[in-house]
C-alpha cells in the first residue's frame, strides 16, 4: 500500500507543474501585446492656438430694390399698368449698363385699394426689382435712371453694398491670421522651454463682410423737361475676417 500511495502522489506532483508552468507561461504572451499597445500610443507634445486676422476693402457691388406701382379701378387695368411700367424700368436700367442677368423680380403683389375710411376704390399692382449695379461708379447714374423711367410709380429703397471679388483680402487676412496664431504659439513653447516643430493641422473659419444695408425709400419726382443728377453715393470701407486655429509639435 505505501509504494502504490507514493506513485499516485508523485503523479498527482507531476501534474501540477505541468499546469503551473502553462500558466506562467500564457501569462507571460497575455502582457506582451499590452506592452507594445503602451508604447504605440505615446504622441509628442502639441500646441493648438487660435489666431485671427483682418483685410479691409472698399466694396465693389451695390445691390438696389425698384419698386413700381399701379393703382387701377380694376385687376386687369391695375396689372397692365403695373407691366407697363416695369418694362420701362427694365429697360432704363439695362440702358444705364445693368446686365439682364443682374436683374431679378423678387416680389409680385396685387392688393385691393381702399379709401382711409376703408372703402375699396380699386386694386394695387407692384412689382419689386433687384438690380446689381457694378462697378459703383455708374450706381449713382443707374439708380437715378431707374427712379425716373416710370413717372412717379417708382420707389427705391434697400440699397446694400457688398464686396464680390475678395480674394485679395482674403488672402491678406489668412497671412495675419497665421502670423497671430504663430506669434501666440512661439510664446506658449517659449513659456514651457519648448521650441516650435512641424505645422500638425490648420483649420480656418472665414468671416466674410455682410452686406451693409441702408433701408431707405426714395421718391422721385419726374419733372417734364427738367435735368438731373446723378444720386451721390458712398461705398466706405468692409472687413473681412479669417479665424485660423493651428497645431504645432513641441520639440
Amino acid at each position: 500500500m505505501d509504494s502504490v500511495l507514493r506513485q499516485r502522489l508523485a503523479v498527482g506532483a507531476a501534474i501540477v507543474a505541468v499546469v503551473v508552468t502553462a500558466l506562467v507561461i500564457g501569462l507571460g504572451h497575455a502582457a506582451a501585446p499590452t506592452g507594445r499597445a503602451a508604447t504605440s500610443s505615446t504622441s509628442a507634445d502639441t500646441v493648438s492656438v487660435t489666431g485671427e486676422g483682418t483685410a479691409d476693402g472698399a466694396p465693389d457691388t451695390l445691390t438696389v430694390s425698384f419698386t413700381v406701382r399701379a393703382t387701377r379701378a380694376t385687376v386687369q387695368a391695375a396689372l397692365d399698368a403695373q407691366a407697363a411700367d416695369a418694362r420701362k424700368l427694365f429697360a432704363a436700367l439695362e440702358h444705364a449698363g445693368v446686365a439682364r442677368k443682374n436683374l431679378q423680380t423678387t416680389d409680385l403683389s396685387l392688393d385691393r385699394h381702399y379709401t382711409n375710411n376703408g372703402t375699396p376704390t380699386g386694386y394695387d399692382a407692384s412689382e419689386t426689382v433687384s438690380a446689381k449695379i457694378s462697378p459703383l461708379g455708374h450706381a449713382g447714374a443707374t439708380i437715378s435712371a431707374g427712379a425716373r423711367s416710370a413717372g412717379n410709380d417708382v420707389s427705391v429703397g434697400g440699397m446694400s453694398f457688398d464686396v464680390a471679388n475678395d480674394q485679395g483680402l482674403l488672402s491678406s487676412a489668412r497671412t495675419n491670421a497665421f502670423a497671430d496664431a504663430k506669434q501666440k504659439a512661439q510664446q506658449y513653447a517659449d513659456l514651457a522651454g519648448r521650441s516650435l516643430g512641424a505645422v500638425q493641422k490648420i483649420s480656418e473659419v472665414v468671416q466674410a463682410p455682410q452686406p451693409v444695408d441702408y433701408s431707405r425709400s426714395l421718391d422721385f419726382a419726374a419733372s417734364a423737361g427738367a435735368v438731373h443728377s446723378p444720386v451721390p453715393i458712398r461705398a466706405g470701407q468692409q472687413t473681412l475676417t479669417v479665424d485660423v486655429t493651428v497645431v504645432w509639435t513641441l520639440t
